[in-house]
């Protein structure tokens, strides 16, 4: 064995004992870093990354990237849980048709913050990832009815919602969810300063028959009374 072998984890351990018990003990930013010692760490990190479930990119929101998601999702399709709070630079439809198309059992994104989030791309997610259970869309201020739809069409699973001062989302949006049977637990419509009591009677209409909901934020909502 060269010095240089010896100096390399790959080759002392197994890779499932560095993908298992050291790998998920690293930053993100610390485990990018380690693509670049070599060939076969750069596989060892694909690796980790197809074995992920959780993906919290939150606390380096200021240096994620479009490149920065691709690279990282391209790999990890077993990913549940997907965090991207403030990351608007890494929230491009390329990189969210990208989740939509390769993590196929996601079950939560939260994607707040990010005005970069359209209505097509929620629209992809609804579509593709049918264990959809929350989606945060808080001060995503592109987003309108239309991703309030796709989601009431598609993402039959979804539980918990969050649209937090979206002010594209109206009566007609939130109608839609109670409507199309979407049995929805937590709701935040916290100053959707567009939605109104005529939004909300379907929704509470049809829980006294689920009595589903467990959660209602409506402040700053002026025309609930």
């Amino acid at each position: 064995m060269t010095e240089e072998e010896r100096r390399d984890l790959c080759t002392i351990l197994p890779e499932e004992i560095l993908i298992s018990f050291i790998l998920p003990y690293l930053t993100i930013p610390d485990i990018t870093t380690c693509k670049l010692v070599s060939r076969r760490w750069l596989n060892l990190i694909r690796r980790y990354y197809r074995s992920m479930k959780d993906l919290d990119l939150s606390p380096w929101d200021f240096m994620i990237t479009e490149d920065y998601l691709v690279n990282i999702v391209k790999y990890a399709k077993s990913l549940r849980r997907i965090v991207l709070t403030k990351c608007w630079r890494a929230c491009s439809d390329t990189s969210l048709y990208l989740i939509a198309n390769t993590c196929k059992q996601l079950q939560v994104i939260n994607m707040s913050h990010c005005g970069s989030v359209t209505d097509s791309a929620v629209g992809e997610l609804a579509k593709n990832c049918k264990d959809l259970r929350e989606i945060d869309l808080s001060s995503c201020y592109k987003i309108t009815d239309l991703a309030m739809c796709s989601l009431a069409d598609d993402a039959k699973k979804l539980q918990e919602l969050y649209v937090s001062s979206v002010y594209g989302v109206t009566d007609y949006g939130i109608s839609q969810i109670s409507f199309k049977g979407l049995n929805i637990e937590v709701l935040d419509i916290s100053y959707c300063f567009r939605v109104s009591n005529k939004g909300l009677v379907g929704m509470l209409k049809r829980d006294e028959k689920t009595k589903s909901l467990k959660s209602l934020r409506i402040k700053g909502c002026y025309k609930v009374t």
